[in-house]
């Protein structure tokens, strides 16, 4: 037998870390005290959703978290996902509910069944397995004549098919309450004929089984109790949007709790007023209140067109930048919304009103809609705030994976900190691309080998030599701290145009 040939060339295999992931910063929660199937668990705090058609499907065209929902997924660009949190804002007891099979939405129509004469599908329910066959749908002329059909043949047990027209979907429901029998799912027990499982989604990988729960009680809970619950149990999400209204005590509570998150669990909230009083700037106006906080976190919407929740398309304009893309930073005036009716009639005098506070409102200039003013409550410029937090948490990610990142070590030496300091301008690089920083004069304090009043190219970081590093900090194998000075691009809002004319 030949020698193996590491005797002469060993190859070693190195793992490859992997690395943490950015937040996804375009994410909403909308918390609402509605309740739906989703939340009949006790421990359950949230749900994901991709458009407005699953949230009518959880909670009906007639809720409020519906039409928050739409109103967010109406911006442009809409936003990919985004969670429907339960806040349960006054004690409430749940009934009973049955244990079921949510299938997904349909692609087909009932003319995919008229031509099956000899169908059937299988399930489990409880520990029994429940087989029906000649399912004939020639007839039938719509898909809740389908269901008569199935029903037909489950009259002896206790389970029954819906269709769910808004949702359009089957769900395979118990006819008794509470906990017990519980579904598995639909499959092929092969019973001779046309098998239909696939047509119904109520298959594995395409429906969601919902175990039956006996009623229940939930106490009361303050909106921060509500927040810190989704956080502890999800992380990934920065917009806070309440979808039903909440009163001055529990917008000052949740915007406490918005601002107490610091810097790596950065959040920001939207609000809708449709009070014409707050606008005012009176004491008694707790907008006025939270407008001299000045905190660059909470943006307002003002509406009196019915819109009651316009901040959350606002919200959905402003979370939906493409970061590590090219020139895709943006303002958020400007900006149209096409679930908002512009306030054409808004006075100059209403438009200072909410300029005073950092109130943003919907109306038109020279017969084009457009947001104004792209703010914070206080005066804060929304994409001032959403843009620092995104690259603060992608260099603290780009920071993180360098150093955990390398198959052997960055040593406590100037050539490990340039390591470091390498690794991070990737990111001021980035932000250079999207728009967010640009060139311009450093008009702050000096920094390193940066001086007032010298140019800077969107980013500078700095740091001191490790030949000044204290015995503590190099024993508890610190890295030097790392400045960094950066120039915003900003965002053209208004201008001044002189013209002179010669005779």
């Amino acid at each position: 037998m030949s020698l193996p040939i590491s005797q002469v060339v060993d190859v070693i295999l190195q793992q490859s870390p992997q690395g943490a992931q950015k937040r996804d910063l375009s994410v909403v929660a909308i918390f609402t005290n509605e309740m739906c199937d989703e939340y009949n668990n006790p421990d359950s705090r949230y749900i994901v959703v991709s458009d407005a058609n699953q949230v009518a499907s959880l909670f009906g065209t007639n809720s409020d978290a519906y039409r928050a929902a739409s109103a967010l997924f109406s911006a442009k660009p809409k936003p990919k996902t985004a969670i429907i949190a339960r806040y349960v804002q006054e004690t409430v007891t749940i009934p009973a509910t049955y244990s079921k099979i949510n299938g997904s939405a349909l692609a087909i129509s009932y003319i995919h069944f008229k031509t099956i004469t000899d169908g059937y599908l299988s399930f489990y329910y409880g520990s029994d397995q429940i087989d029906i066959s000649g399912l004939d749908f020639s007839k039938v002329s719509n898909m809740d004549d389908v269901t008569k059909i199935i029903n037909a043949k489950l009259e002896d047990h206790q389970v029954k098919f819906i269709f769910d027209s808004v949702g359009r979907r089957f769900i395979l429901s118990s006819k008794t309450e509470g906990k017990g029998s519980n579904f598995g799912y639909v499959f092929n027990a092969e019973l001779g004929g046309t098998y239909i499982g696939h047509l119904t989604n109520l298959v594995d990988g395409k429906c969601t089984l919902i175990n039956g729960e006996d009623a229940a009680s939930y106490n009361k809970e303050t909106p921060a109790e509500a927040l810190s619950k989704l956080q502890n149990q999800y992380q990934n999400w920065y917009g806070v949007y309440f979808a039903n209204t909440i009163n001055d005590a529990e917008l000052i509570e949740a915007h406490d709790w918005i601002i107490a998150q610091g810097v790596e669990n950065a959040k920001v909230m939207a609000f809708t007023e449709t009070r014409p009083a707050n606008i005012e700037y009176v004491d008694t106006n707790v907008l006025k209140t939270l407008s001299k906080r000045n905190s660059g976190r909470l943006m307002v919407q003002y509406n009196n067109k019915g819109n009651t929740h316009a901040a959350a398309e606002l919200m959905g304009i402003a979370l939906t930048t493409v970061w590590n893309g090219i020139n895709t930073a943006k303002t958020v005036k400007f900006k149209q919304q096409v679930s908002v009716t512009s306030d054409d009639k808004i006075t100059i005098n209403e438009a200072n009103k909410c300029r005073r506070l950092g109130i943003n409102y919907y109306t038109d200039y020279a017969g084009v809609n457009m947001l104004a003013e792209g703010v914070m409550l206080g005066g804060t410029f929304i994409d001032e705030t959403t843009g620092l937090d995104a690259f603060i948490n992608a260099v603290q990610i780009q920071a993180f994976n360098t150093l955990q990142g390398q198959p052997t070590k960055i040593p406590q030496t100037d050539r490990g900190q340039e390591i470091l300091i390498s690794s991070i301008k990737v990111i001021g690089e980035q932000f250079i691309d999207n728009g967010f920083l640009g060139s311009g004069k450093w008009t702050l304090g000096d920094l390193g080998g940066l001086s007032y009043g010298d140019q800077i190219n969107g980013y500078y970081f700095y740091s001191d030599s490790f030949d000044t590093q204290d015995i503590a900090d190099r024993e508890a194998r610190k890295m030097m701290p790392i400045n960094c000075a950066l120039k915003l691009a900003g965002a053209g809002h208004s201008v001044d145009i002189i013209v002179q004319f010669n005779r």
